[in-house]
């Protein structure tokens, strides 16, 4: 199951639709042929992901985004060999 917290949730949603998400918040999950609960098995399937949120400056974020619709894998391989670039990493610490 997805958890999306409030905090998480764009700026620029309205009081409308941040109504509707907290009395959905409130509502019975419903399962159907389409998405049915998942058996224990079907849960073992998945694996956590290590995950880190890094904040940029507004202005390298408008650079990144300019990468395309894969900039979040362009920001890991990028993070990648820096942090195997050890005269690159001497000098960010």
């Amino acid at each position: 199951m997805a958890i999306i917290t409030m905090n998480s949730l764009p700026t620029e949603l309205t009081e409308q639709e941040l109504a509707e998400l907290e009395s959905a918040e409130h509502m019975p999950i419903t399962f159907d042929e389409d998405s049915p609960e998942m058996t224990a098995d079907m849960l073992k399937q998945f694996h956590r992901m290590d995950s880190v949120n890094i904040k940029l400056s507004p202005a390298n974020m408008k650079k990144v985004k300019s990468f395309g619709k894969d900039y979040p894998g362009i920001l890991s391989r990028l993070l990648d060999l820096a942090i195997n670039d050890t005269e690159l990493l001497k000098k960010c610490i």
